[in-house]
């Protein structure tokens, strides 16, 4: 990869230090901001302090008043309500989300989430017969989806036909030019809705939808005013979803993550705290990076193995004995996803190494061998591995008639994986998704016709061969920079990074490295450098073979900050991305 750095302007540094003395931080962030598009002093305000004053009316959502009358009816007369998610921490956070808060303003309410290895994606007959059991229509049960429902067509009129179901369906996927016959759709992203931000995860969908809900149920003299929940204590189940969600970090989202992430730091759920236990997150404040790679892996495990109501207990685990025995199961399963992982990636990377060295553009590999529980996260290691569009495929258990695949994809910033899957439409049985994140059936039959399709559609995409393509560092820093409080203190404001909002990257140029080693098996280096007569900390993992390539210690570096806890303290260390020759 090219690494560059193109300073501002003159005039725009000017402006850029003149609206960093206007908010009393450090010039280089605003700089930084300033390079992505933030110009004024009113949009540098709304991202580095957003306000939960500013989300928007969730009854610009289409559907909402249907919704939430229906439901308010069922409060009202004592109708159940089912709810039916689905098995990643999206679906997870937001059936828990909504069962909790059914729960506490006195709503009859039953949950299911379909088992990965033993049932499809989203609704069927088999898991909505589970759910309702014997429900009878003369109890005129209501159906709401959570993260799913928007392409269920046949599931929600055997819901409607065989229970007597008014189905509402929550969900956040894109919809296609028909939409089911329920009762009411609540998704930001179908025609005619005019919600201002169309990019929410699918628990985004259902706050707003608990949020309308209490409104009405207040209204309604349901709930009081002085007493009604808190939701903001709701909203680390919303930062969970959205952040391992991979949807853009960015508007409506910032302003949910960021006050989920200080809700998440207090640790006041006992499933959380347990999990940030069980995680070593031992820092005062909780990431984005903390919930992709280290609370929502074990979130997921449980889906990914069979097992997603133990996501949902976890946290509506009401004391810390409960929460911590279930966060142990929750770890277990974890630790037999990463055998499972570790038993397959070899044959995984060699595939893909083999058809990048092809020239494929985007990689589609078929293994009968791979658990479809780890197929995403696979594919997510092997797309940032190769820089590439990946899509991992394995037998799909629940196929009838005829050799299904079950695949899951991942992408990189510079392809939309939903438009280019919409372009191999004719072999492909079905998918759905969004830019980064997919999944799809198609029959083995069809295999080797869609991964032609599916490079041809990447390389018309792109420009240039992904692994030519130049990256702009964010800034580039002189080391005395690491020593200034108000630089440190501006990074954290960027927080949530993820997609749509990257953590910065910087550059320091021709910097000697003290003290180097190798540890982990010689994969990853550790450093320091001496500033001022103070030490920072480095490390580059799986980069030690890089480095051993530059003589002498004395190499630029591109890099990340973060924060860490060692000893007892929480510290700023240098994470980097690459070792450059001087």
């Amino acid at each position: 990869m090219d690494y560059s750095y193109i300073p501002l302007k003159k005039t725009d540094k000017q402006k850029a230090a003149h609206l960093a003395r206007k908010l009393h931080i450090s010039p280089i962030i605003v700089e930084i901001l300033y390079q992505r598009g933030m110009t004024s002093l009113e949009a540098l305000r709304e991202y580095l302090y957003p306000q939960l004053a500013n989300l928007p009316d969730p009854f610009t959502m289409l559907g909402m008043k249907e919704a939430v009358t229906r439901v308010v009816e069922a409060r009202l007369a004592g109708h159940p309500v089912y709810i039916h998610g689905d098995y990643d921490v999206d679906g997870i956070s937001a059936t828990t989300l909504l069962h909790a808060f059914f729960t506490t303003v006195g709503i009859h309410s039953f949950y299911y989430i379909p088992k990965r290895t033993e049932e499809q994606y989203g609704l069927s007959e088999a898991s909505l017969s589970k759910l309702l059991g014997t429900v009878s229509p003369s109890a005129k049960p209501v159906l709401i989806t959570v993260d799913c429902g928007i392409s269920s067509f046949a599931e929600i009129a055997f819901a409607e036909q065989h229970y007597g179901c008014d189905v509402i369906v929550t969900d956040h996927h894109l919809p296609g030019p028909e939409l089911p016959a329920a009762l009411a759709i609540v998704n930001p992203k179908q025609d005619g809705c005019s919600f201002p931000f169309t990019y929410l995860a699918g628990v985004g969908v259902a706050f707003f939808f608990v949020l309308a809900l209490r409104r009405v149920l207040v209204e309604a003299g349901v709930l009081k005013k002085d007493t009604m929940p808190n939701l903001k204590h709701s909203l680390d189940l919303v930062a969970l979803g959205t952040i391992a969600d991979v949807v853009p970090l960015v508007d409506v989202n910032r302003i949910l993550v960021r006050a989920g992430l200080e809700v998440l730091a207090t640790r006041s759920r006992p499933g959380v705290r347990a999990l940030a236990e069980c995680g070593n997150v031992m820092t005062t404040a909780i990431t984005a990076e903390d919930v992709a790679f280290r609370l929502a892996p074990r979130i997921n495990a449980s889906g990914r193995l069979g097992q997603p109501e133990l996501g949902v207990q976890l946290l509506l685990a009401q004391n810390q004995d409960e929460a911590v025995q279930l966060a142990a199961q929750l770890e277990d399963l974890n630790n037999q996803r990463k055998v499972l992982e570790a038993d397959i990636t070899p044959a995984i990377s060699a595939a893909c190494s083999k058809q990048t060295e092809e020239g494929r553009a985007a990689l589609a590999v078929y293994s009968a061998d791979c658990h479809p529980g780890i197929l995403g996260i696979l594919a997510s290691r092997m797309a940032e591995q190769f820089n590439r569009p990946v899509i991992l495929f394995t037998d799909d258990q629940h196929a009838q008639g005829k050799h299904i695949l079950k695949g899951s994809g991942r992408s990189v910033p510079e392809i939309n994986l939903y438009e280019t899957l919409s372009s191999c439409q004719e072999v492909i049985e079905q998918f759905g998704g969004h830019p980064m994140a997919a999944g799809l059936t198609i029959s083995l039959s069809s295999f080797e016709e869609f991964a032609r399709l599916f490079h041809e559609s990447v390389e018309q995409q792109k420009t240039l061969p992904l692994h030519q393509q130049r990256r702009l560092v964010d800034y580039q820093l002189a080391a005395e920079h690491l020593l200034h409080h108000n630089f440190l203190q501006t990074v954290q404001l960027l927080e949530p990074c993820g997609e749509g909002n990257p953590e910065p990257v910087f550059l320091m140029q021709a910097e000697p490295l003290k003290q180097v080693r190798t540890v982990g098996n010689d994969e990853h280096v550790v450093f320091h450098i001496h500033v001022q007569g103070r030490t920072l900390s480095g490390v580059g993992f799986n980069l030690a073979q890089q480095y051993s390539g530059f003589p002498g210690n004395e190499t630029s570096l591109v890099f990340k900050l973060k924060q860490r806890y060692f000893n007892g303290k929480e510290h700023t260390q240098m994470q980097v991305i690459e070792f450059l020759p001087v």
